[in-house]
């Protein structure tokens, strides 16, 4: 199974979302609650707080106007959060296992494109480049 590593933005703007989240709770809000008052769907409010979604940055305004917390402070907090969880997370270290068609270290074998059975006047590839 192949995971795909997150971009620094990706981490940053669920780490935003994280914060959002947070943020509405110590207000003493709702996800849904805060939907509602701040004109978004819930389940785009979920989905940015949850970091499945980008974050617009009018929703980051309307929900910090509505908690009455400066966006500036949010998106601190945040980095500050993020910061905390890079540190503190182990980094994962895949090993590598030599595959059994590549040669040696150190073998120098002669290799071919392809197998053409056209001499080299004749074969037509280099007329193309």
């Amino acid at each position: 199974m192949v995971t795909r590593v997150k971009t620094s933005a990706e981490l940053f703007n669920a780490a935003v979302g994280r914060q959002l989240r947070a943020e509405i709770a110590a207000a003493g809000s709702s996800i849904a609650a805060m939907a509602r008052d701040a004109g978004v769907a819930r389940s785009a409010l979920d989905n940015y707080v949850t970091g499945k979604r980008a974050i617009p940055v009018p929703v980051v305004y309307t929900v910090c106007a509505i908690i009455n917390v400066a966006p500036h402070l949010v998106l601190a907090r945040a980095e500050e959060r993020l910061s905390a969880d890079i540190a503190s997370a182990p980094a994962t270290i895949t090993p590598l296992h030599r595959r059994p068609d590549v040669a040696p270290l150190g073998q120098d074998v002669p290799e071919v494109a392809f197998g053409s059975p056209l001499p080299h006047d004749r074969d037509t590839d280099d007329l193309y480049s």
